[in-house]
């Protein structure tokens, strides 16, 4: 998978360029999903008309979706796998921004991670947290960062706001995220978008 660098961000987290900033960028290419009971997630705009998520966030046939900016719309599911808790939904809307994604195998353990999502404490929050283990050729990414159930489904993205992974669970108190070249695996896999 080539790197394609958030354009808004291209030297990173500087003095003049807040995490604050790259956080903007992030809920920009974020949507919250709302599910049956009340229950709620997140998902990565990945490109026109396609979100990401996990299958556990995508709990039917339609889904219902909400921007940053207030917008509403209904997803349509494409792709589900529950093994690697992946989903794939289709949107109506192409005027929004999209995800910048990075490849797992460029990471170093150490860079700085933020996560954003749509916990129960505020839609839109941030947490900024250390890559614990590189994914390297492993379909998962650890971090120390601190993610909660409405994280699920949202953007792991590096300190330019490329996103390299999909939040997906904590384990041993560390974040779990699905990582960005898996994802291209399963939408390859799947039938939803060639291989990067």
């Amino acid at each position: 998978m080539a790197t394609t660098l958030n354009p808004e961000a291209a030297s990173g987290i500087t003095i003049g360029y807040s995490v604050g900033s790259v956080a903007d960028w992030l809920r920009r290419i974020t949507v919250c999903i709302r599910g049956a009971r009340g229950s709620r997630g997140s998902g990565v705009i990945w490109r026109p008309g396609l979100v990401v998520t996990n299958a556990h966030v995508a709990s039917g046939n339609v889904n219902s979706l909400e921007f940053f900016d207030g917008r509403k719309a209904q997803g349509r599911l494409l792709a589900r796998d529950t093994d690697i808790d992946l989903a794939a939904i289709e949107i109506d809307a192409r005027d929004v921004a999209t995800a910048a994604v990075r490849s797992g195998r460029e990471l170093r353990a150490g860079e700085m991670v933020i996560a954003i999502g749509n916990p129960w404490d505020g839609e839109g929050a941030l947490s900024a947290g250390i890559l614990h283990r590189a994914a390297g050729t492993q379909p998962v990414i650890f971090a120390d960062i601190r993610l909660a159930p409405g994280n699920s489904g949202g953007p792991l993205a590096d300190a330019r706001g490329n996103v390299i992974g999909i939040n997906s669970a904590i384990f041993r108190g560390l974040g779990c995220a699905i990582a960005s070249d898996e994802v291209s695996r399963f939408l390859s896999r799947s039938g939803v978008m060639e291989a990067a």
